[in-house]
């Protein structure tokens, strides 16, 4: 089989496949020049942290701490991941990820 372009048409009742000649492979480059739209660049939400001491927390249980600890975490991959890419798009706009959580 040669090289080529392979174009088919199927219709009703019958099909057909029909080979164009080609010289060599052509690349295709498409220059982009579009923008994100402003609502697209806004930086991540992040909301002030929980607080820390002691009296400002309820006794958890162990399943329901540990899924909220899961969820902070996942949001907060997630908002690094937006800020990273909107930075892609428009460097400097996002302050870089400070969370070093594990």
């Amino acid at each position: 089989m040669a090289s080529g372009l392979l174009a088919s048409t199927t219709l009703p009742g019958c099909t057909r496949t029909v080979e164009l000649p080609v010289d060599r492979p052509v690349p295709v480059a498409v220059k982009v020049d579009d923008k994100p739209a402003a609502e697209l660049t806004r930086c991540a939400d992040r909301d002030a942290r929980l607080p820390d001491d002691a009296d400002s927390w309820a006794v958890l249980p162990p399943r329901l701490r540990n899924a909220l600890i899961r969820f902070a975490r996942a949001f907060g991959a997630n908002a690094d991941q937006l800020d990273r890419l909107i930075n892609w798009n428009v460097p400097g706009s996002c302050p870089a990820p400070t969370n070093t959580a594990k």
